[in-house]
């Protein structure tokens, strides 16, 4: 009985492994495509005309739609620029998209 459990530990050690690892890698390559897709929709909007960002606008400010508390908004941009959408705004502001912005449906939803 002994040696079947050897023989099956290393059956798994052998293919279990090397398969775990390739799916490992393969999830964060899909994360990391994900993330340069997002930045490369940051940046041809960085780069949007002002009547180009205006179909981008939602029918609300963002902080209404999340719900975002008096502190926190003082020191966010998107407040700042209200006419604008808040992930661009942010994106100018500090030159770089968030990573809570990757997962914003107003993000996500844009047509850019």
């Amino acid at each position: 009985m002994g040696q079947v459990l050897i023989v099956i530990g290393m059956f798994i050690l052998r293919l279990g492994v090397p398969l775990a690892v390739t799916l490992g890698i393969g999830y964060l390559l899909r994360r990391l495509d994900a993330r340069w897709e997002a930045e490369a929709i940051a940046e041809r909007t960085h780069q949007a005309a002002p009547a180009e960002l205006e179909a981008l606008k939602p029918e609300r400010p963002c902080w209404e739609i999340k719900g975002c508390p008096e502190e926190k908004k003082a020191g966010c941009p998107a407040c700042a620029f209200w006419d604008i959408p808040c992930w661009v705004a942010r994106l100018r502001a500090t030159g770089r998209l968030p990573r809570e912005c990757y997962d914003c449906a107003l993000f996500t939803l844009s047509p850019v």
